[in-house]
């Protein structure tokens, strides 16, 4: 899925059907009196619908409506008379109200066309006529999301507020731009190729490719996962659209006319292919007759089923494809860089309790150390551990299985094949172990009580491919339902899942084994297609057509570079955003010696519960294993139990025992830091006691001692983390200019950084496997220190005393030994810059430097600046002028002020760039107006006012120890920034170099760097 913002997502999420929220509804329909049980009748209370079946509202009949009580939810699907367009309606007392529009759009090559119309939409409509209000918006709403997105045959346009008007304000800006997009030939060109000089002042320059979409994917194939999954999905369901690449592939991109993307819209965004989704309190009236008076009042109803996507043809035999990657030079070594997976074609999307069924089936066979392909392909211990793909998917027509393993040799490719064979037959025969099963079912049913705090969105994102193909996403909210008939089943036939593998795993010739291998010419291949494409689109240009194209780079660099006119566009004010969110309160209270944070919130009868252990005082050894501690910790077994035995406990009492390292530095003065390892988990009430007693059993009495076991889980952990480097570029640039700031910034890179990724693999290859279980076991036993710790618990008010208790009885079995150094002061390094050498045809480019940290007087005004920077400077040149896919600047609460570029072309020229940010703020002193300055304040208010899960009220509180009133101080002096305050920050950290700044390049070797920067680079290779 292909996103403006996200950058890329997976292109197969998993399904998350049960990451919904439900609440039961007690009732009572009996009365029981002293002298005698008197059975009365039922007591119906008649729910009141906004909506009547058979009704027509602006236009809209209402065809359905139903309400879902696990959810707490009513459901309305209403249909437009005159074009047949579908609202989907979720009414539901959140305040994060949610609206989207989607489109079926399925293409037949691999131009990217829907891919660079899902852009093009955006930048600019009838109403709205500014060169892309897309990034405009971003800073005069306070969207809780906003996004675009491409799927593999649809694209839809959601976004999410808790501001009514601004809710208003953005449905206006995404309906025009569907319906009534300008889509721009200059707009073509930027954002979808175009060839231009690479000087674009000088004619006699060579012509390049450029583009924002097409440098996008070029970044986007530069991760073999992403190779290897688009590659999956083309040969799984070859015969129809999903054959091809719907975001583009690079050397297909550029065979895309502009007329062709008009042609397009008018097929596929008519109204009567499109879908509408509203979610939330906001009153759907209005939007109802916004839609029918603007938009579809004066269309007619066409015929859609040429966007609907047939069923794949079953094959008559199984297929075999093998396809090359790039040589990842942060991965594995070359002989081990390869992938194998196997993929079933399983039953039709729209069946929607058969594709439950399997999904936990699927579950069962590969979740954990109890799943049957665990045990047999995991544990044998050949390979990196399950690829990315690995999973069942239901984002297509058809839904699939898929199992596969990253990181391991050719010759183990048939290995794989018999053991997956093998496990199917044994799985068949053996059936499957009641435990286990329950288990699943358990964490499922949990998963639907933990509330999330963007189930609008999420409920959108999980419904989308369901209801693309038309169909029944209402009873798909009723899990409970699907899984009591799933359990019904599974009593009345013992063998139920067993006879689910004969149909789908045994008796199935739609079966495809995909493989893949590095190829160390793969990057030069593609860079001499490259450019045999630009010749092929060269060579019979006639001379009017080359003029044509200077003239076109010329026009393009002065419509990039004119002012637009922002005033047509909508825009909050402050007295909209001036009245900050209530959050339950936290409370303090010392327990058992413990500083514990108490929360009562509305927890939907799940209580949580964190522990944060201050490790400040591990040696420097020590400290650069955390990571792996935190990832293997939980997975190894204890005394009592065994890894088996452990896990199973774990998954049918809690929603998981997690570990993660956080290292905060302090954000009064960024002078010291501290390093903690916090352990979250959470439970229904019911099992409250036993997650206490589970966390109680791992904390001490955790055990290391299977070397073998240990071996896999930490040779899994490199080839894991060493996987989506790339897609992630931009991130682990920052940590890598970070790391060249201070010792704390470095730190930082080596816990969760490329310099991670390269200590482990140096440390696992000249540290045997005993010596590892001995340096982790001494971490873990002075790690679960009472003394260094603090807790948190989040539970229901009525709950909480019980909670507590359950919570005294964990911290009395602590260990109490001696409280050690709680931080380490931090020490700031001379300017440096780095670059780590990729395979990849793109750039990850980043500089860093020490500003102010969070408490200081400076950083909401930073904070305020950053958004400046990002919107008026960085997006229009480093994106929109020099064809990088992203580009943004930001302040962090450690006082680390960031540039940073994402899938960009260009690296020298970039950082170039980030140094001028000066020169660019005094360029023009009306930039920063009054206007622009509000602007900037409301993309600060989207971070600090989003939403948060009932679970995680008062995290700040753990970890930075912040108050909410010095949260609600923060809030109040970044609105009361004024330009003074601007002028002052530019001058005091802008006009003269940092005395501690980092630069880091993510990329491919650029021989010239040190001549372009003038600056002297260490290249990592």
């Amino acid at each position: 899925m292909l996103s403006r913002l996200k950058m890329l997502r997976s292109s197969h999420p998993q399904l998350v059907r049960a990451q919904f929220i439900t609440s039961s509804i007690k009732s009572a329909s009996k009365l029981i009196c002293r002298r005698q049980v008197v059975t009365m009748p039922p007591v119906i209370h008649q729910r009141e619908y906004k909506y009547t079946e058979g009704k027509v509202y602006h236009g809209f009949q209402c065809e359905r409506v139903e309400h879902i009580s696990e959810f707490e939810l009513t459901s309305y699907t209403l249909r437009h008379e005159g074009t047949g367009t579908e609202l989907w309606h979720i009414d539901r007392n959140d305040a994060n109200n949610v609206f989207s529009i989607n489109f079926r759009t399925t293409p037949f090559d691999s131009t990217g066309l829907p891919h660079i119309l899902e852009h093009l939409s955006l930048c600019g409509s009838k109403k709205f006529p500014v060169r892309d209000p897309f990034f405009k918006m971003l800073n005069r709403s306070v969207a809780t999301f906003m996004n675009a997105m491409t799927g593999p045959d649809y694209t839809i346009y959601p976004f999410s507020t808790m501001n009514e008007m601004d809710f208003r304000n953005l449905q206006q800006i995404y309906l025009d731009a569907v319906f009534r997009p300008n889509l721009a030939y200059l707009d073509f060109l930027q954002e979808g190729w175009r060839l231009e000089h690479k000087d674009i002042n000088d004619q006699n320059s060579p012509l390049v490719i450029k583009g924002v979409v097409y440098n996008e994917m070029k970044g986007a194939f530069s991760e073999n996962a992403q190779i290897f999954g688009q590659s999956l999905l083309n040969n799984v369901f070859p015969d129809h659209t999903y054959g091809h690449v719907s975001g583009g592939n690079p050397l297909e991109i550029p065979k895309l006319t502009h007329p062709d993307l008009v042609d397009f819209h008018k097929k596929y965004y008519h109204p009567s292919n499109s879908r509408i989704y509203s979610y939330g309190l906001f009153d759907t009236n209005k939007t109802l007759a916004l839609l029918d008076k603007e938009y579809l009042s004066k269309q007619n109803w066409i015929d859609n089923s040429y966007s609907r996507i047939p069923q794949q043809e079953r094959w008559i035999q199984p297929r075999n494809v093998h396809i090359s990657s790039r040589l990842d030079n942060m991965g594995a070594t070359i002989d081990r860089q390869n992938q194998i997976a196997i993929a079933l074609l399983m039953c039709d999307a729209t069946n929607i309790q058969e594709s439950f069924d399997l999904q936990v089936l699927s579950e069962v066979l590969i979740r954990g150390p109890n799943s049957a392909f665990y045990k047999n392909l995991i544990e044998p211990n050949f390979s990196g551990g399950y690829n990315q793909g690995t999973g069942y998917s239901s984002d297509t027509k058809d839904t699939a299985f898929v199992v596969g393993l990253q990181d391991l040799k050719v010759e183990d490719f048939t290995k794989f094949i018999e053991l997956f064979d093998k496990t199917i037959s044994k799985a068949i025969g053996d059936g499957f172990q009641s435990e286990h099963l329950e288990s699943v079912l358990h964490n499922l049913e949990l998963s639907l009580k933990h509330q999330s705090p963007n189930f609008g969105i999420t409920l959108l994102l999980n419904s989308t491919a369901l209801w693309n193909h038309e169909g029944d996403v209402v009873s798909n909210l009723r899990v409970s339902d699907m899984i009591s008939r799933l359990r019904a089943s599974l009593s009345q036939n013992n063998n139920y899942f067993q006879d689910k593998m004969e149909q789908y795993f045994v008796n199935n010739n739609h079966r495809l084994t995909l493989t893949m291998s590095p190829d160390e010419l793969y990057e030069e291949n593609f860079r001499k297609a490259e450019k045999e494409l630009l010749r092929q689109k060269v060579k019979n240009l006639a001379k009017e057509n080359l003029n044509q194209i200077y003239e076109n780079g010329l026009i393009l660099d002065a419509f990039q570079k004119a002012k637009p006119n922002n005033d047509v566009l909508p825009c909050l004010t402050l007295k909209d955003v001036i009245e900050s969110l209530k959050w339950p309160k936290v409370f303090y209270q010392n327990i058992k010696n413990v500083q514990t944070q108490i929360c009562k919130a509305s927890t939907n009868d799940v209580t949580y519960c964190k522990c944060l252990f201050n490790i400040t005082d591990l040696t420097q050894e020590e400290t650069m294993l955390v990571p792996l501690f935190c990832n293997v910790i939980s997975a190894m077994g204890t005394t009592k139990y065994n890894y088996r035995q452990f896990d199973e406990l774990v998954l049918s009492k809690t929603g998981g025992i997690d570990f993660s390292v956080n290292l905060i530095e302090d954000v009064n003065d960024g002078k010291s830091y501290r390093l903690s390892v916090l352990m979250s988990t959470h439970a229904l009430e019911k099992n409250v006691s036993s997650m206490f007693h589970l966390c109680q059993e791992l904390l001490n009495n955790f055990m290391l001692n299977d070397l073998d076991r240990l071996k896999m889980l930490i040779e899994n952990y490199i080839s894991n983390i060493s996987v989506g480097v790339a897609s992630s570029g931009h991130l682990y640039a920052i940590l890598g200019a970070t790391s060249l700031v201070s010792d704390a910034g470095k730190l930082k890179d080596l816990l969760s950084g490329v310099g991670h990724i390269n200590f482990m693999k140096n440390y696992v290859r000249i540290t045997n496997p005993l010596e590892m279980r001995d340096k982790l076991t001494s971490i873990g036993r002075k790690v679960f220190n009472k003394s260094n710790m603090r807790g948190a618990i989040n539970s229901t008010q009525s709950y909480m005393p019980l909670a507590i208790k359950h919570y005294e009885n964990f911290l009395e079995t602590l260990p109490d030994l001696k409280k050690t150094k709680t931080c380490s002061y931090i020490q700031f390094f001379d300017p440096s810059c780095q670059q780590y050498s990729m395979n990849i045809p793109v750039n990850y480019c980043a500089k860093a430097f020490f500003a102010a940290p969070y408490l200081h007087k400076d950083h909401p005004t930073l904070r305020v600046l950053a958004k400046v920077v990002s919107a008026k400077y960085l997006l229009p040149v480093v994106r929109e002028q020099n064809g990088a896919y992203g580009a943004g600047a930001r302040i962090s609460s450690d006082g680390i002020f960031s540039f940073y570029s994402y899938r960009d072309p260009h690296s020298s020229k970039t950082l170039d760039a980030f140094d001028k940010t000066y020169k660019w703020l005094r360029s023009d002193k009306s930039v920063i107006d009054q206007q622009s300055l509000f602007e900037a304040k409301l993309g600060v208010l989207q971070q600090l006012d989003s939403t948060i899960a009932p679970g995680n009220i008062g995290i700040d509180n753990l970890l930075y120890e912040l108050s909410q009133e010095c949260f609600e101080d923060y809030r109040s002096r970044m609105l009361s920034v004024t330009i003074n305050d601007f002028q002052d920050c530019i001058e005091k950290y802008f006009r003269n170099p940092s005395k501690y700044y980092g630069k880091c390049i993510l990329g491919p070797v650029n021989n010239k760097l040190e001549f372009e920067t003038g600056q002297k680079w260490k290249i990592n290779n």
